[in-house]
């Protein structure tokens, strides 16, 4: 941006999810320097929502998924599978929906990173994950109908756009904004699989000023296993009230999500091969039916108090209710005759009745045996969040400080109740094998700088950020708890980040890039406490004794940026102190705790051209490879899990992967084909949460999507969009998550879940 004189002016914008930092709020006009106001936020806010990649000389890993990519994805496609196109991402679900979604990020799991919707946490307080967290599997906080564009921040990055559990990367959701202009659409779609999709989209346009658009979206699906039905529904608003002549606004965004389906399980491998690629445990043998619904709330005033000083204040609201009840039939329990474990196993032997003071439940006495008596699990979790989380920006002359924080408190009850039958009592010290409240407050506070130097060829950005955590875990008498009792404990940590970036000329910039963050232990670390023996078998509750994981960040990189070429390349290594090994025992109870250092490491190649108009229209391409090495470093042994030796590989983690993809437009016609290539990765072991010695194998997905749009002129309706969407293009069956276990007569086995096949689904979208 210049000023009549033509002299470079250097300052900050305010967008609707971040500041566009650009480095300091003077002009120099004859020889003095004189302040340039803020750009209006409306105008930036649209400058924000359409980036397309990221800034040249940002000093940090980034990568941005354009509102482009996302109106086009796949009705299959969903917030965290559209993630993988990306480098380092290795994201799929197991279902319908985003049901069972399984994502790692720089060979981080889902709870080591952190997801943020404007900024707020989607990472649950309690176990770390967005979504699939504490065996949630259809915990689905928003969807692709929600969000214009997607951030990816890989690493430590800075402490202005990390959140909780930010130790491989955060990845920031931006909200769908509102039009200024009156208008809507309604959509209809049907595919593989008894796929339906409905949608609607309303615009009230500018009504003095006050913005309002309403979302919702709606999909039902068998899937592609058997008896793997699932439906979700959808609902999103977003406001925006400007003021101040359209330089400060306030915001409201609330989503509502509910998901209602049955549990994709893991199968053998063995069994798929005897029965077919969709095999899944028939219902006679045992499922899981769930149901989930989870609300974000945010009320937000983003204030331009000055020229050079922004405030941006947000309060939210989140809750999570979820609910599932399993079945399994004794009958076809592990045994000679059906040698592979099934989940959610019913117990033969009523071990609480021998505690001293006993939870009162005897299923023999009931329903004629303990096995029968326990065959339904009833498993629930109810979570609140209330947050408040502001944040002042000032740009100075040479470099743009920002101060803010965060600070939120979750409320959770979970329990789990056995029983002989599927509507069942939920009673305290009878039938539950735990009944738990949960507490937890997170509060962050930072100050960053970004100082530019040498006419802007020179950006440092030193930030710290003050983080701190308490939680406190009760839980009453059970069959895991002979008594009931509470633990408490809290950390605290201060995360340094400092990166730096230089361009030596036109086009060019060079990064390095150092921090150090931490992820609070999961709530397994502190209900895992409650009831431990000491050495005279008496039964007590010890101190919290998990520590919490660190991670030490290093990186380096390179990025060029020319008309419609972009090309990055990064080297990294994370040194990880305290790794998580999350245990489950076969009812599904898991407990935390450390198992020693570890280390990450790897390299991202990115590069996208828009070659512009060639061959009967315009073409751009992109390819990506990312190179992932995790590793421990140290020993240890688990009376569970086994030893674990220093250099052996952590499991669920690719160490190659390979993304591209070319798209063609020609008038209102488009075109996108993209492919993924994932390597061979080992296991865990299927209740140790440490590595096995079996891999699933390598696969390579080809996706087409097909866009044509109509103009019809015709009443109200402006156009009719028309799209077929062809995922897994070649059809090949692929495993993307597996696990290690043991059959009846100890033969180690692998148990995967599917990959899903071709699927291909039509839409028709009208527009007024």
């Amino acid at each position: 941006m210049k000023i009549a004189q033509k002299k470079p002016i250097i300052f900050s914008m305010v967008s609707a999810g971040a500041l566009l930092i650009i480095q300091n709020a003077y002009a120099v006009t004859n020889g003095t320097k004189q302040p340039v106001q803020i750009a209006k936020v409306s105008k930036e806010a649209k400058v924000a929502q359409a980036r397309k990649h990221a800034p040249l000389k940002v000093p940090y890993t980034e990568h941005v998924i354009s509102s482009k990519v996302i109106r086009n994805a796949s009705s299959m496609a969903n917030a965290q599978t559209i993630l993988a196109r990306e480098p380092s991402i290795n994201a799929t679900s197991a279902g319908p929906n985003g049901v069972r979604s399984t994502i790692t990020f720089r060979a981080f799991n889902s709870g080591q990173f952190s997801e943020t919707f404007d900024g707020i946490p989607l990472n649950g307080a309690f176990n770390g994950g967005a979504t699939n967290q504490a065996s949630e599997r259809n915990a689905v906080p928003l969807t692709l109908n929600d969000i214009s564009s997607i951030n990816i921040y890989n690493g430590i990055n800075n402490p202005s756009v990390n959140s909780y559990n930010s130790l491989g990367g955060t990845i920031n959701y931006r909200p769908r904004q509102p039009s200024r202009k009156f208008g809507g659409s309604v959509g209809i779609g049907y595919g593989s699989f008894g796929t339906f999709h409905w949608d609607a989209l309303l615009n009230t346009g500018s009504l003095d000023g006050f913005r309002s658009l309403f979302a919702y979206n709606r999909q039902t699906s068998n899937g592609w296993l058997a008896n793997d039905g699932d439906q979700n529904t959808n609902y999103y608003y977003a406001g925006v009230m400007p003021y101040n002549q359209d330089q400060s606004k306030v915001y409201a965004y609330v989503i509502v999500n509910r998901n209602v389906g049955y549990t994709p399980h893991s199968v053998p491998l063995a069994l798929i091969n005897q029965y077919g690629y969709n095999y899944n445990w028939p219902l006679n043998y045992s499922y899981s039916s769930q149901t989930d619904t989870e609300l974000t709330a945010i009320l937000g005033d983003k204030s331009l108090l000055n020229s050079f000083t922004l405030l941006n204040a947000k309060v939210y609201a989140q809750n999570n209710n979820y609910h599932r009840t399993s079945y399994t039939n004794p009958a076809f329990d592990q045994s000679a005759s059906q040698p592979y474990y099934l989940p959610n196993q019913s117990t033969g032997y009523p071990f609480w009745l021998s505690y001293p003071v006993p939870p009162t439940y005897v299923p023999a006495n009931v329903f004629g045996s303990t096995h029968y008596g326990t065959d339904y699990h009833l498993y629930e979790e109810i979570r609140n969040t209330l947050g408040f989380q502001p944040y002042l920006r000032f740009a100075l002359p040479h470099n743009t400080v920002t101060v803010g924080g965060n600070v939120n408190y979750s409320m959770e009850h979970s329990a789990e109740f056995w029983y002989g039958a599927y509507n069942m009592p939920k009673i305290s010290g009878y039938n539950n094998a735990w009944d738990e409240h949960d507490e937890r407050l997170l509060a962050s506070v930072y100050v960053q700088d970004d100082i530019s130097l040498l006419g802007g060829a020179v950006h440092i950005t030193p930030g710290i950020k003050y983080l701190y955590g308490y939680t406190v875990s009760s839980d009453d008498i059970g069959f895991y708890y002979p008594i009931g009792g509470s633990v408490s404990g809290s950390s605290a940590y201060t995360s340094p980040t400092i990166a730096i970036s230089y361009s030596p000329i036109k086009h060019v910039s060079v990064y390095a890039a150092y921090g150090r963050n931490i992820k609070f232990p999961n709530i397994g670390a502190y209900y895992s406490n409650i009831a431990e023996q000491d050495n005279a078998g008496n039964y007590v509750v010890v101190p919290e004794k998990v520590q919490p994981e660190y991670v030490s960040d290093y990186e380096i990189g390179v990025r060029y940026a020319n008309q419609g070429l972009h090309a990055s390349a990064d080297l990294y290594r994370e040194d990880f102190k305290n790794t998580f090994i999350n245990v489950t025992n076969a009812q599904g109870l898991s407990a935390t705790f450390n198992g020693g250092s570890s280390r990450y490491e790897g390299g991202e190649l990115s590069i996208e051209n828009n070659f512009g108009h060639l061959l009967f229209g315009d073409w751009k391409a992109f390819a990506n490879y990312s190179y992932n090495q995790a590793v421990f470093e140290s020993s240890f042994n688990s009376s569970y899990a086994g030893t674990v030796q220093a250099g052996q590989p952590l499991a669920n983690i690719p160490k190659n992967m390979i993304n591209v993809g070319v798209d063609f437009a020609r008038g209102r016609f488009g075109a996108q084909l993209e492919g993924k290539y994932v390597s061979s990765e080992y296991v865990n072991q299927q209740l140790a949460g440490t590595p096995g010695s079996l891999q699933i194998p390598p696969y390579f997905i080809l996706n087409l999507g097909l866009q044509d749009t109509i103009p019809v002129g015709y009443g109200y309706i402006k156009n009719v969009k028309l799209t077929l969407d062809i995922d897994n293009l070649l059809n090949r069956h692929y495993y993307p998550r597996g696990f290690e276990d043991t059959d009846y007569f100890g033969n180690n086995y692998l148990s995967v879940l599917n990959g899903m096949p071709r699927y291909i689904f039509g839409s028709i979208t009208a527009r007024f």
